[in-house]
């Protein structure tokens, strides 16, 4: 498996590996590149700059923080099969 951080254009559903945001060194999630395009809403909220919008295929760590919370996402086990806002330094494509 080749895996590389993200740089120049990633196509659109494009595997990828969610790693944690708390420092530690453990990938939390497995998911689908969305889109980088700052403009792009994650549930309703503008993506922001330095960010990618993700699918959420498979959790490895269920109890792991996810970036930004919403009401119905708090943690990594409640945005399975969902899209969610990760740092684009903590994702790196496969």
């Amino acid at each position: 498996m080749h895996v590389q951080k993200p740089e120049g254009d990633v196509q659109e559903n494009q595997k990828c590996i969610l790693m944690d945001i708390t420092g530690e060194k453990r990938a939390v999630a497995e998911g689908r590149w969305s889109s980088d395009d700052p403009e792009q809403l994650v549930h309703f909220v503008p993506l922001g700059p330095n960010a990618v919008r993700v699918w959420v295929d498979v959790v490895k760590v269920s109890d792991a923080e996810v970036w930004k919370t919403t009401s119905f996402i708090e943690c990594m086990e409640d945005a399975i099969g969902s899209t969610i806002a990760w740092p684009k330094d903590k994702v790196l494509v496969i």
